[in-house]
């Protein structure tokens, strides 16, 4: 009696376990099509930038330097923002890319200098890729793929998701200086 109920066991947790193995297959096929489609209009933004629009603002309270804003706008709706946060210690670029007026795509280049104002002697990259206002995937510096369920994922996509829909509201503005809203 024993043995069958092991049995019954073993089936109903590895049925369990199957099909959770199969759904997260599924998931991570979905969000690596996802990454794929994203990487192609990251390209085509790219190719296309020269002939956009550029609206150009200055950040402010961002940074403890200052920064500097560049939005490219395809008629009405900005494709591409690269936002550059100037400090005593480093320099910080963040370009976001925008599909269909949806957040896709964020790279995020941190620049140490070896001194204050000095030179460059580290750079650190991440990139976020987002799909229907959701970060779908992370990588951090050393190109590997950081947990859903970190606890450091949802605040960076809160923080990102806030920051992008300041900088296009920003470049929409008649305004040269875009405000912190922190």
């Amino acid at each position: 009696m024993r043995f069958k109920f092991l049995i019954v066991i073993s089936v109903l947790a590895l049925s369990v376990f199957g099909n959770s193995m199969a759904g997260n297959a599924v998931l991570m096929q979905q969000t690596d099509n996802a990454v794929e489609s994203i990487r192609q209009h990251y390209a085509s933004i790219n190719q296309n930038a020269p002939r956009y629009r550029r609206v150009k603002k200055n950040l402010a309270g961002y940074s403890a330097e200052g920064g500097e804003m560049v939005a490219y706008l395809h008629g009405p709706s900005v494709m591409k923002i690269v936002a550059t946060f100037f400090g005593e210690t480093g320099r910080a670029t963040e370009e976001y890319y925008f599909w269909n007026g949806q957040l896709i795509f964020i790279l995020s280049t941190d620049n140490r200098y070896d001194k204050p104002f000095g030179k460059v002697v580290r750079k650190i990259e991440n990139r976020f890729y987002f799909k229907d206002g959701k970060m779908i995937r992370w990588l951090d510096e050393s190109g590997k793929e950081v947990a859903p369920d970190s606890p450091e994922y949802a605040p960076k996509q809160a923080d990102y998701s806030k920051m992008s829909k300041e900088f296009v509201d920003g470049a929409k503005s008649s305004s040269s200086t875009i405000e912190s809203r922190n």
